[in-house]
């Protein structure tokens, strides 16, 4: 599992590479990640060329809508970041039946603080999704 998310060789360079594809999220949040794996959620802000200015750490077991207050809180201090993506991990536990619902939730409260959730990225001992 440890080795299934893992830094580039390359990885986007804050505020100056657009960090864009899942892959490049990945090896971003890959740097962040606590290991071995706990409960925690990672966001990724970016402005809006989607170069990264920063990443907010929250261990917690709470569910993702009970959480993203906090990162909006957060984020919403700093002008300049535009979009927001997440990767949660769960230590033994894999994909939730509530996560879609959970994911289309936060969605809407970011839109509705004038950010954009683009991805949510499940980190697990079985691998990781996409839940987006």
């Amino acid at each position: 599992m440890l080795h299934t998310i893992t830094p580039l060789s390359d990885v986007p360079r804050a505020q100056l590479d657009p960090i864009t594809t899942p892959t490049e999220k990945l090896s971003v949040f890959a740097l962040a990640l606590s290991r071995p794996l706990r409960n925690e959620t990672l966001a990724l802000c970016c402005d809006h060329y989607q170069r990264g200015l920063g990443i907010f750490a929250i261990d917690s077991k709470l569910k993702l809508t009970q959480i993203i207050d906090r990162i909006i809180g957060a984020a919403i201090n700093i002008d300049s970041i535009a979009t927001i993506c997440l990767l949660s991990s769960r230590r033994g536990a894999s994909r939730d039946v509530t996560d879609s619902s959970q994911f289309f939730m936060a969605k809407n409260r970011c839109q509705d603080a004038g950010l954009e959730l683009t991805n949510w990225f499940l980190v697990a001992s079985g691998g990781i999704c996409a839940l987006n």
